[in-house]
Parts: C-alpha cells; sequence; structure tokens
C-alpha cells in the first residue's frame, strides 16, 4: 500500500489571502492621508491634524500585522511607503503651506512647506535602501511619521495653550507665528535625513524582555494621553522623544570623539 504524498504546505507569504489585510490598512492609510489634504484645503485643520494622527496609528499596525501572519512582500514594503508619502510627507506639507505659508506667496511659501515633502521623500527612498542593515534594530534620522505627528501636534498645542491658563502663556497668534513656525519646521524637516537614532515601536505583544513591554506600555499610555488631551499632548511628547533622540547622539559623538583622541 502506497501512502499518499504529503500536501506541501504554501508559505504564508505567498498567501494572498494574508496580504489582504495588512494591505487593506495601507490602503486605509492613504485615504486618511487624502482626507487630510482635503480638509487642509477647506481650512478644517483640526481635522486634517486628526487624520494625520489616525494615519500614523494604521501605519504602525499594517507592517506588524504583516510581520505576525508572515506575509510579508517587496509589493508591501514598496506600497507601505507610497502610503507614507502620502500621509506623511505630502499632507503636513499641504498643512503647513495653508496653516502657515499661504500668506508668503506660492513661491516662498511653497519653498517652506515643501520641505517635508521633499526631505521625507529622500528619507522613505535611503530607508528603503538600508532597511536591511542596522535599521532593522533602530530608526536612523526621524521616521516620517514623527515629523508628520510634531508638526500637526504643534499646530494642535498652540491652538489649545489658551485653555490651559496655569500655563500662564497665549500666543498672539492662534496657530502661532509663521516666523518662528517655519524655520523650526524646516529644522524638524532635515532631522529626517541626520543619524539621530529613534527607538523602533514596540511588538503589539506583552512577550518579550522587560525593555520591550515597558515600551509597549508606555506607547499605549502615550495615545491615551493624546486622545485624552484631544492632541493637546502630542507635540510635548513628540519633543520629548526628539531631545532624547538627540542626546543619545550627541553623546554617541562624544564618546567617539574621545576614542579618537584616545588612539
Amino acid at each position: 500500500m502506497t501512502g499518499k504524498t504529503p500536501r506541501k504546505r504554501v508559505p504564508l507569504r505567498e498567501n494572498p489571502k494574508r496580504r489582504f489585510i495588512p494591505n487593506s490598512l495601507t490602503i486605509l492609510n492613504i485615504f486618511l492621508g487624502f482626507m487630510s489634504v482635503l480638509s487642509s484645503m477647506e481650512g478644517n485643520f483640526f481635522w486634517a491634524a486628526w487624520f494625520i494622527i489616525f494615519g500614523a496609528i494604521f501605519d504602525g499596525f499594517d507592517g506588524k500585522i504583516a510581520r505576525a501572519l508572515d506575509s510579508t512582500s517587496d509589493f508591501g514594503i514598496q506600497f507601505d511607503s507610497l502610503a507614507d508619502i502620502i500621509t506623511f510627507c505630502l499632507a503636513p506639507s499641504v498643512f503647513v503651506y495653508m496653516v502657515w505659508a499661504e500668506p508668503l506667496g506660492q513661491l516662498l511659501g511653497g519653498f517652506y512647506a515643501f520641505m517635508p515633502l521633499m526631505l521625507g521623500g529622500i528619507r522613505l527612498a535611503k530607508f528603503n535602501l538600508e532597511s536591511e542593515g542596522d535599521q532593522k534594530v533602530q530608526f536612523y534620522g526621524m521616521p516620517t511619521p514623527m515629523m508628520a505627528l510634531t508638526v500637526v501636534g504643534l499646530w494642535l498645542f498652540l491652538h489649545q495653550v489658551g485653555d490651559y491658563p496655569f500655563l500662564g502663556w497665549e500666543p498672539k497668534d492662534a496657530g502661532g507665528s509663521a516666523k518662528v513656525v517655519l524655520p523650526f519646521i524646516m529644522i524638524l524637516s532635515s532631522l529626517m535625513l541626520s543619524k539621530m537614532p529613534f527607538p523602533k515601536s514596540p511588538k503589539l505583544s506583552l512577550r518579550g524582555s522587560k525593555k520591550e513591554i515597558w515600551t509597549f506600555v508606555w506607547g499605549i499610555i502615550m495615545i491615551i494621553m493624546v486622545f485624552a488631551s484631544k492632541g493637546f499632548l502630542l507635540f510635548p511628547l513628540a519633543m520629548i522623544l526628539i531631545g532624547t533622540g538627540l542626546f543619545r547622539w550627541t553623546k554617541a559623538q562624544r564618546e567617539i570623539d574621545f576614542n579618537i583622541e584616545i588612539d
């Protein structure tokens, strides 16, 4: 009696049904970026900001779900980068132009507003080329979602700071002065091409090392804080993360310089 040849198991990454779920989240991310652009053009900056925030949340899930389902693919990687360009580069640039840069005219105002889109696109192209190296452990250069969240978080912070009188500060302009904000956004955008280290987002699991568990828990806490404050705390939290990355970067550079002097 001859036994039947065992059925060969098809790897999950070759199963298009498995890829549907993360790719659907990527499509939703693109839609949210598109809605943010429309909202900015209509002057509805509150929802333009929140569409980007929701896009960042879905962007954080699609790659993790793809890895959990063992359905990663080159198409998914490129598709995710396309979504990031729309939601975290184009949408913030339109947001910046409509909120702060439009009074400067299309040429000068467009130059300032173009920075997140241009430098973010370069950042994503570099990341795709370097993702097999050190970038698998941590990010080098500010990720485009963090840049976008910091930009819209700045507007949400300045627009609501008057609701917290105990802070003792209320800007003259509800959205902040363009003379201050636009140079800040240029500096912020340039950090995407820096060598500043940023930690990767935690895994969607409470299993792992204590550091990974605490990172996951703090990530959930920060999301709750942002929603509970209607986005007011987004900018302060983003600046804490940027400041931490800057401190680690300068510390690493000092150690390198010190070792070179010793040698």
